[in-house]
């Protein structure tokens, strides 16, 4: 690796460290961290055992509302050119991180002296240094034919590249615009069916995993209005949009915004992401036509579109405060 990969890799790292942190990652230790094989037959290769440690980017860890508690995650970024990333390329990331996880998992300097949790998730954050050669259909092809291992105990890898990094900071941006404003703004996760009852609705300044890479991410909120010379506090709820605005995404959205109760609020903002501009009047349609039912059911509730910013580069003033 020459000189100047090793410094776009770590500026890379430092960047994925501040992008988790704003979304309400805590970091564990230190960065680039190195801990034992204790799997040495299995983690070689050409049949040869392992020698070296495995090195560990950035270790994070967040509450997450369905698991009931605290969640570390092993985080390994890439910084790489378009031809560098394939299919290839993104199985030996992928095993690699996975070998980290299972020696992870059982390392007694992350379990006693930093106090993580059982490590079971990884993940993968690949950037593309040319944007402009980088094609998100070509990279989820590229996911698509990756041979995943069989371990005795599972574990999950989270890939993402620039689309979903992208992403992020979009939300991270508008984020802090709301802050700005708002007495008050958390996340919202709904109860869990797959939990058999026991997650419960919560509200956290923590985006977990999973919401990560849904195309629906819920928000709760409150501002202060001014009204005759005072001031009163408005409930206002919030959903990112990420999936392409049909109408039956809208309409599906619209399912998920009666079964979360999201209308028991006096606004209720849906922020879209990028220019669809080809979505304008099925977009309005659908406002239009949910106004009107809110109205004959005798609801308050004020819908608003919004349009989030949509990034080609992740940017240079997304550096975490303490």
């Amino acid at each position: 690796m020459s000189e100047e990969q090793q410094i776009q890799g770590e500026r890379w790292t430092n960047q994925t460290k501040n992008i988790l942190r704003r979304l309400g990652w805590r970091q564990k230790g230190d960065s680039n961290i190195d801990i034992p094989c204790t799997q040495k037959a299995t983690h070689g290769k050409s049949g040869e055992k392992r020698k070296n440690p495995h090195g560990i980017d950035l270790l994070l860890s967040y509450f997450d509302p369905y698991k009931i508690e605290e969640n570390t995650v092993l985080v390994e970024s890439k910084n790489r050119n378009w031809a560098g990333i394939t299919t290839s390329t993104l199985q030996e990331f992928v095993t690699q991180i996975s070998n980290t996880v299972e020696c992870a998992r059982t390392s007694p300097p992350l379990i006693q002296d930093l106090k993580c949790s059982v490590i079971n998730d990884g993940l993968l954050m690949v950037w593309c240094n040319e944007t402009n050669k980088y094609d998100a259909d070509k990279f989820k092809e590229y996911v698509r034919n990756l041979k995943i291992k069989k371990r005795k105990k599972p574990l999950n890898i989270y890939i993402a590249s620039n689309k979903e990094i992208l992403r992020w900071c979009s939300i991270i941006q508008k984020v802090e615009d709301i802050k700005k404003n708002y007495t008050d703004f958390n996340f919202f996760y709904p109860s869990d069916y797959f939990s058999g009852g026991q997650a419960t609705t919560r509200r956290q300044k923590q985006l977990n995993l999973s919401h990560m890479f849904s195309d629906y991410i819920f928000a709760k909120g409150e501002q202060s209005v001014v009204v005759h010379r005072g001031t009163r506090t408005e409930d206002v709820n919030h959903i990112f949009f990420f999936a392409e605005p049909t109408m039956d995404e809208l309409e599906f959205m619209d399912n998920c915004i009666t079964r979360y109760q999201f209308e028991d609020a006096d606004r209720l903002v849906i922020h879209i992401h990028g220019n669809n501009s080809a979505y304008r009047a099925q977009i309005q349609q659908f406002i239009t036509e949910k106004q009107e039912s809110l109205v004959e059911s005798k609801s308050h509730l004020k819908i608003e579109i919004d349009y989030l910013v949509e990034f080609k580069e992740v940017p240079e003033n997304f550096t975490y405060e303490e």
